[in-house]
């Protein structure tokens, strides 16, 4: 299986969220490191600095698990990929014609649905439910 996550499962990982469980276990048994792409870096981020403007965790607890992914990356969990941004967008844009008039996907979904394809994925690992619609529409398998 070559698995594209999506943020929203990613930061399960890192926060307690009742799908925690859930992520856990979609990763457990990955045989070949996640790819993270600098959107996937900027929304990990973001939910925790999100989390910090909810007062679910501190600024030291968020440079903790920003050390802690820098770990997850240098160990091999993660491999850092770009893809170039113009094929990102145009994929994305294909798939917003193909889905989004019946799906109502959003473009981050559609963004991360390209990425899957881009990099030759099989498996989408996602919670959202929208998004998954349109993976499985591409001919990816949706996990978990």
């Amino acid at each position: 299986m070559k698995a594209y996550a999506d943020t929203g499962l990613l930061i399960s990982l890192y926060l307690p969220e009742t799908t925690t469980a859930a992520a856990q276990a979609a990763v457990s048994s990955l045989s070949s490191p996640l790819p993270l792409l600098p959107l996937g870096l900027l929304e990990l981020r973001n939910a925790l600095n999100f989390a910090i403007n909810r007062g679910r965790i501190t600024a030291s607890e968020r440079d903790l698990l920003g050390k802690n992914l820098e770990g997850q990356i240098r160990s091999g969990f993660f491999t850092l990929v770009n893809l170039p941004s113009a094929e990102l967008h145009e994929k994305a844009r294909e798939l917003s014609d193909r889905h989004t008039p019946l799906l109502a996907t959003r473009s981050l979904d559609l963004l991360h649905v390209a990425a899957a394809l881009l990099l030759g994925a099989d498996t989408l690992l996602s919670f959202d439910a929208r998004q998954c619609r349109a993976a499985v529409a591409e001919g990816l398998v949706v996990v978990p």
